[in-house]
């Protein structure tokens, strides 16, 4: 894309990844010889000094015996760099040596400083680069090392404490002591990355689901013709169970909210900039939208046109929260133009109108009550079990339609009316 001469390139990828460990054999010699091929992770490079005499130095006093094995001598070097240095980002680049003597170094100079001592003990070894995958935006990339070990490049993290194991959401990019992006000096470079999780059924799974005539293969295949994607086929199908949420809370317990359906749609867009961006977007929405309605109310208009322009403000206000957002880095924050504009005007609109006929407490109490919801039917709509249980299948919302008619014949007690009356309840027992 090429807006007002900024261009803005996407790149999108998906992966399935798995956690990964291996076992060393405590017994297992280092090899005296390697195959022509990994001479080269045997050698010294720029920033990683293998044949420096304070490398050789720190080697001895790490490992003394004479001949160790790789075991032996793989969890020393581990030990070394993840007890006797401290984890500190560094801006710029930080070589072996440099780690070494200072002590400390971030994961590019505890990688380096790990590759250069496995080398000079003859052990094949190399830098890996790449993203830890957590839901959200960053601009961090990670650095680990590989050790060739028994026909296995074997992965060590002394930054994280993996020893020969590497986590599912560590996913590689490249290897090598490499930067992830060059570019030209006095250009204005920015980048990040956006990382979701998702929900891939199995080769077997669908082959299973798909005897049946109502599935998530025959769905998707159908929303897949006219480009929907997968991702909101699956906001689709958990807003009816964040629905359900707000009822329980409103009904059960007895919570009151802005709107019946507000908690669920927000915690929906939510998924996209991460639950506290996605309260704190709502809440300035609402503050401001209920400051510009407090003074429209000085100007006497008719209802309409008050609605319509409470309606651009939230407009106005979410594009003015994007921009800050991707000045300041807060990409996450920057899609909280996915929220339902008509719905929050309509909720700026009862806030205030709640603020001057009840107080500013029970409208600060009604919006608590409101981000409490909110929070719950999130981490509910964000759950990987029942994102594949509904993905898999989607006949349960038959079951969240049979809970509604239950609960709508709800006549017991609410939770907040127990609390309210406890010591009269309690002293009529008696």
């Amino acid at each position: 894309e090429n807006v007002q001469g900024r261009q803005t390139v996407r790149y999108s990828y998906s992966i399935q990844a798995k956690h990964v460990r291996y076992e060393i054999p405590e017994d297992l010699p280092i090899p005296a010889q390697y195959p022509e091929s990994f001479q080269r992770y045997l050698l010294e490079e720029p920033g990683i000094q293998v044949n420096d005499p304070l490398i050789e130095q720190a080697l001895r006093e790490i490992i003394p015996e004479y001949n160790p094995t790789i075991m032996s001598a793989l969890t020393r070097i581990h030990r070394y760099l993840q007890d006797e240095f401290t984890n500190k980002d560094f801006s710029g680049y930080t070589d072996a040596l440099t780690a070494l003597k200072l002590g400390e170094a971030s994961c590019n100079g505890k990688g380096r400083l790990f590759v250069a001592l496995a080398r000079k003990l003859n052990l094949p070894a190399r830098l890996v680069g790449g993203l830890i995958l957590n839901p959200g935006s960053k601009r961090t990339t990670h650095q680990w090392v590989e050790v060739y070990v028994n026909g296995h490049w074997v992965p060590f993290d002394t930054i994280n404490d993996y020893f020969a194991e590497i986590p599912a959401n560590f996913v590689t990019i490249y290897y090598g002591d490499l930067t992830m992006f060059k570019h030209t000096t006095n250009v204005n470079f920015q980048y990040f990355y956006k990382i979701l999780k998702r929900m891939i059924p199995q080769v077997e799974a669908q082959q299973t689901i798909s005897q049946s005539g109502f599935n998530i293969v025959n769905i998707y295949s159908i929303f897949e013709r006219v480009g929907i994607s997968q991702n909101l086929l699956k906001i689709l199908l958990m807003i009816p169970l964040g629905a359900l949420i707000v009822v329980i809370f409103r009904n059960v317990i007895g919570l009151e909210t802005f709107g019946t359906f507000l908690p669920a749609l927000i915690a929906a867009a939510s998924r996209e900039t991460g639950l506290m961006w996605g309260l704190i977007g709502f809440v300035l929405i609402i503050l401001v939208s209920s400051f510009v309605r407090r003074i429209l109310d000085w100007v006497h208009l008719l209802h309409s046109p008050k609605m319509a322009i409470m309606l651009t403000t939230v407009v106005i206000v979410m594009l003015l929260m994007t921009v800050v957002s991707v000045q300041f880095g807060l990409f996450d924050l920057a899609h909280i133009t996915l929220f339902p504009i008509a719905i929050l005007a309509i909720t700026a609109e009862r806030f205030a109108i709640i603020e001057v006929e009840q107080g500013w407490k029970k409208a600060f109490k009604i919006t608590l009550s409101t981000l409490v919801v909110i929070s719950a039917a999130y981490a509910v709509m964000d759950s990987l079990f029942l994102q594949s249980m509904i993905l898999a299948f989607p006949e349960l919302l038959f079951l969240i339609v049979a809970l509604n008619l239950w609960l709508g014949k709800w006549v017991g007690m609410r939770v907040s009316e127990f609390i309210r009356f406890r010591k009269l309840i309690f002293s009529g027992a008696q």
